[in-house]
C-alpha cells in the first residue's frame, strides 16, 4: 500500500516508516502542517488533492486529528492515528464518528471512556520500541563517564512559570482549597484517577469564573474532563515530580553501595533549570533516538513518575527504559498487569516510602536488579515492537 504519514516533530517516525517498510508497504511522508487542527478549509482541500494525485491508500499520524480524517472520510480511505498523548483533547471532536477512523490508543480508560460516547472504532494499543535498533546501540567509554548514574530520571518536571491551574488567581480560597485537597489526596493513590470525580457543578462553575473555557467547534468534551486532566493533572505531576526528585536525592545521600561506595547523585534529563533541587545533577536535554537509549543501559535504576491524566497506560518512557536494556522502577499503572510481571520484568512502587525503600534494595541486589532488566527488555523486544504493532493495526482494515 502507499501510506501518507503527516508528521510533525511526533516521536518514533523513523521507526514507524521503518517498521511499514519492512511489513512491504511505501510510506509517503506529508510535511505540511495544517493552521488549525480541527477546522483548515484550504489545508483539508489540499490534502485530498494530494490523496486523489498520488494514488494513497491509507493515512497515518501518531495522535488523531479532526481535519485529516475529515480529508480521509471524505476521500472514502482508511484513516489509522495511534495516539501516544494523554490527555488528548482533539479525539472528543465529532469527526472520532467518521467511518474511516481506525482509532488506537495506548490507555485502556481513554479507550473506554470513548466507547462509552459511542465511539466504534476505537482500540487499545500500547506503545512500542525498534528492536533492531536498540540491539546494536552501545555506549563509548566516554559516553559511559558521562551517562552511568545510580538513578536517573528522563521528563519534563512541567516548572513553566504558570500552570493552567497556577493562572487561576481570581479563585476563591474555599474552591482553591477543595481542589488542593482534591490534587494531594490523588498523590497518595496508584493505579485509580478520581479528580474528574470530584468536579462538583458548583465547583467548576468557580473555576470557569477563575478562568473561562473556550469552546471547541465540534468538541465533546466536558468542562470537567478539560479541567481535570490539563489543569489538575498537570499541577499534580508538576508538584509529585519535584518532590518526588527532591526525596530521591536526599535518600541517595545516605546510600553506601556494596564495597563501602556511597551512591552517585540523582541525573535529571530535562530542558528545565532546577535551582529548587539542589542535590540532583541536571544533565539538560538528550536526544530521543541516539543518546536516551544509552542513558537507559547505562543507569542502575531508571524512574518512570507518569503524568496523571495518563490513567491506566503504559508510558511510552517505561516502553523505551525496557526496550533498551534498562532497570525500570515506576508508579503503579494499570495496564503493565495486561503484559508484564511485577518483579520480573519491571518493579512498581506504591508510595513514596515504598520508592524509597525500594532504590535502597535494588542498588544493593545487583543481581536480581540486572535480571529484572534482561527480563523486561526480552519481553518488549519479542512482543511490543512496531513491526507487530503496525500489522495488528492494519488488519483492523
Amino acid at each position: 500500500m502507499n501510506i501518507l504519514y503527516p508528521q510533525w516533530k511526533s516521536f518514533g517516525v523513523e521507526d514507524i516508516t521503518e517498521a511499514f517498510k519492512l511489513l512491504g508497504h511505501t510510506v509517503i511522508q506529508y510535511l505540511h502542517e495544517p493552521s488549525n487542527y480541527r477546522i483548515d478549509p484550504k489545508y483539508k482541500s489540499e490534502l485530498k488533492k494530494y490523496i486523489h494525485t498520488n494514488n494513497i491508500d491509507l493515512v497515518f499520524t501518531s495522535n488523531y486529528f479532526p481535519v485529516i480524517s475529515d480529508a480521509c472520510n471524505e476521500s472514502k480511505i482508511n484513516y489509522i492515528s495511534w495516539c501516544y498523548d494523554s490527555p488528548l483533547v482533539l479525539t472528543y471532536s465529532k469527526t472520532i464518528f467518521n467511518p474511516c477512523n481506525r482509532i488506537f490508543i495506548f490507555d485502556s480508560q481513554m479507550v473506554y471512556d470513548l466507547g462509552c460516547l459511542g465511539v466504534k472504532n476505537v482500540f487499545y494499543m500500547p506503545m512500542a520500541v525498534n528492536a533492531r535498533r536498540l540491539a546494536k546501540m552501545s555506549a563509548t567509554p566516554e559516553q559511559k563517564k558521562i551517562i552511568e548514574a545510580d538513578v536517573s530520571f528522563v521528563g519534563s518536571l512541567y516548572t513553566e512559570k504558570h500552570t493552567l491551574y497556577d493562572r487561576m488567581e481570581k479563585l476563591d480560597e474555599h474552591t482553591r482549597g477543595y481542589l488542593e485537597g482534591v490534587m494531594a489526596s490523588q498523590m497518595l493513590v496508584y493505579g485509580y484517577t478520581f479528580v474528574e470525580d470530584t468536579l462538583s457543578s458548583a465547583i467548576i462553575e468557580k473555576m470557569q469564573a477563575a478562568m473561562p473555557l473556550e469552546t471547541n467547534i465540534g468538541g465533546l468534551e466536558t468542562p470537567g474532563y478539560t479541567y481535570a486532566n490539563y489543569f489538575l493533572c498537570r499541577k499534580i505531576t508538576q508538584t509529585e515530580r519535584t518532590e518526588i526528585l527532591d526525596g530521591v536525592s536526599k535518600c541517595l545521600k545516605d546510600i553506601t553501595l556494596p564495597g563501602g561506595k556511597p551512591a552517585m547523585p540523582l541525573k535529571l534529563y530535562t530542558p528545565e533549570k532546577t535551582p529548587f533541587l539542589p542535590d540532583i545533577k541536571n544533565m539538560g536535554t538528550i536526544h530521543y533516538m541516539y543518546e536516551m537509549p544509552l542513558v537507559f543501559q547505562n543507569s542502575k535504576i531508571n524512574l518512570n513518575i507518569t503524568l496523571r491524566s495518563i490513567k491506566n497506560g503504559i508510558p511510552l518512557r517505561a516502553m523505551d527504559v525496557m526496550g533498551a536494556g534498562g532497570f525500570l522502577l515506576t508508579n503503579y499503572q494499570n495496564d503493565f498487569d495486561r503484559h508484564f510481571i511485577d518483579g520480573e520484568d519491571f518493579v512498581s512502587y506504591s508510595s513514596r516510602a515504598d520508592l524509597y525503600d525500594k532504590i535502597r534494595y535494588y542498588l544493593k541486589h545487583d543481581g536480581e536488579r540486572m535480571n529484572i532488566a534482561r527480563n523486561g527488555c526480552r519481553s518488549v523486544r519479542e512482543n511490543h515492537t512496531y513491526e507487530k504493532r503496525l500489522a495488528e493495526m492494519l488488519d483492523t482494515i
